[in-house]
């Protein structure tokens, strides 16, 4: 099983536990190439056709490399969602168990627990000791600033009826951030998330659409 990370001082982590973001876009293409559209041919394989143009679904081909963009997941894969130990340890009900449990994973005496990198980091935890899956639903190809309105909302914005605003939280900072458009809310987060001005250039992503299966 593969392990998909999220961003935890945004709350997108909490975001997809709780079930309230459904969709992530990954930077997997080249943002160096451009990409050729390749259009259902009965030569070619019809899969990993996920743009959409004027014609149809197609494959997208890296002009420089002339490979086959294939993303990282698979439609109906379940993927184990990251999480360092100390924060699954924090709110687990059996503390006891899941530090054996990480111990006997890892192959090492439960006092180690605490010394393993997978401990404040979750790069290094293992996939299966995840508390938390998703299980991929729909894969599609599209430029960054092309998401739809309904789209900004499953990425984990929030929305606050009683004063019309859209808003994500700073964790770390213990800090809210409020805005009266959506699509500034989602601009605003992805550009902390990744690096300023992501939003303005307006790149390739990958859409991975999932449900929380565990």
């Amino acid at each position: 099983m593969q392990k998909i990370n999220f961003n935890d001082r945004y709350g997108l982590t909490q975001a997809v536990i709780e079930g309230r973001k459904t969709n992530t876009r990954r930077f997997e293409l080249d943002a160096d190439s451009e990409y050729i559209a390749r259009h259902y041919n009965p030569i070619y394989q019809p899969q990993h056709c996920y743009y959409r143009d004027s014609r149809g679904m197609c494959q997208l081909i890296n002009s420089n490399t002339r490979k086959l963009f294939i993303p990282r997941y698979k439609i109906g894969e379940v993927v184990a969602v990251a999480q360092r130990y100390s924060t699954i340890a924090a709110g687990h009900p059996d503390v006891d168990t899941f530090l054996l449990q990480v111990a006997k994973a890892h192959k090492i005496s439960i006092e180690s627990v605490q010394e393993l990198a997978g401990w404040n980091n979750k790069m290094f935890t293992k996939a299966e000791l995840m508390p938390h899956q998703i299980r991929i639903t729909g894969i599609r190809c599209e430029l960054l600033r092309d998401i739809s309105d309904a789209d900004c909302l499953r990425e984990g914005i929030r929305y606050i009826p009683k004063i019309c605003k859209f808003y994500f939280k700073d964790v770390r900072r213990e800090a809210d951030f409020y805005f009266d458009d959506h699509r500034e809310a989602l601009a605003m987060l992805i550009d902390k998330v990744s690096v300023r001005g992501t939003w303005a250039s307006n790149p390739w992503v990958v859409v991975y659409e999932f449900e929380l299966v565990k």
